[in-house]
């Protein structure tokens, strides 16, 4: 497979998230709006050149197996909720005054750290799958090096800090409510996902307890 499909998703979805940025911040003379929409679109071509081509066709169809949360619909769903408020926030309405500039460059660069956590994490990991479920006819094996040497979920921890640095970066304050929600659905899926790597890969139970944090080292 060459990269084709992966750069014309790369392009549909930069292109899909500057039209509701657009919309609904009523234009692109944000700068904030314009430096996110740049992150989003480097981290997206990024992945697109060094993610695995069996995992890019596992990610887009997969096979759905024993088990599936349900969850990329929602998750699609929470993060597009979560730019679309804070740009009607930041663009039009107004609902947010007291996100300070600081607090806005501390979460931009927050983002761009989950943005290279996540791109590392699919880089060294080539089963890192939208669904749950054991890739079998993948060769599907524990992963314990680069990020999985420390923490368990290296992408998951991206995701879940993504999006409420998302908000604060484009200064809304009522977009963390969605963010949180998103960064709550991932919380639910790495507890399902352990426990069920846990029952079902072999050599998982002994990763886990070599490494023993699944998100946050020291703390959980």
């Amino acid at each position: 497979m060459t990269r084709t499909v992966p750069f014309a998703r790369w392009l549909l979805s930069t292109s899909v998230l500057f039209g509701v940025l657009f919309l609904c911040a009523g234009g692109m003379d944000n700068l904030m709006l314009n430096i996110y929409l740049a992150v989003f679109a480097v981290w997206g071509l990024i992945v697109a050149i060094v993610a695995d081509r069996s995992l890019d066709r596992e990610r887009r169809n997969p096979n759905l197996g024993r088990i599936h949360l349900g969850s990329r619909g929602a998750a699609s769903f929470l993060f597009l909720a979560t730019v679309m408020v804070a740009a009607l926030d930041t663009g039009r309405f107004h609902w947010t005054h007291d996100i300070g500039t600081a607090s806005q460059l501390a979460a931009l660069v927050v983002l761009l750290l989950a943005a290279g956590l996540q791109i590392l994490a699919m880089a060294v990991n080539p089963f890192f799958s939208t669904a749950i479920r054991i890739q079998t006819e993948r060769g599907h094996r524990v992963i314990n090096r680069g990020p999985y040497r420390y923490i368990r979920h290296p992408g998951y921890l991206a995701m879940a800090l993504s999006m409420p640095a998302t908000a604060i970066a484009l200064c809304s304050a009522v977009a963390l409510i969605p963010a949180m929600g998103y960064s709550f659905l991932i919380l639910l899926r790495i507890l399902g996902e352990d426990r069920f790597l846990k029952e079902s890969l072999p050599g998982y139970s002994g990763y886990s307890g070599m490494v023993r944090y699944r998100l946050i080292p020291g703390l959980w």
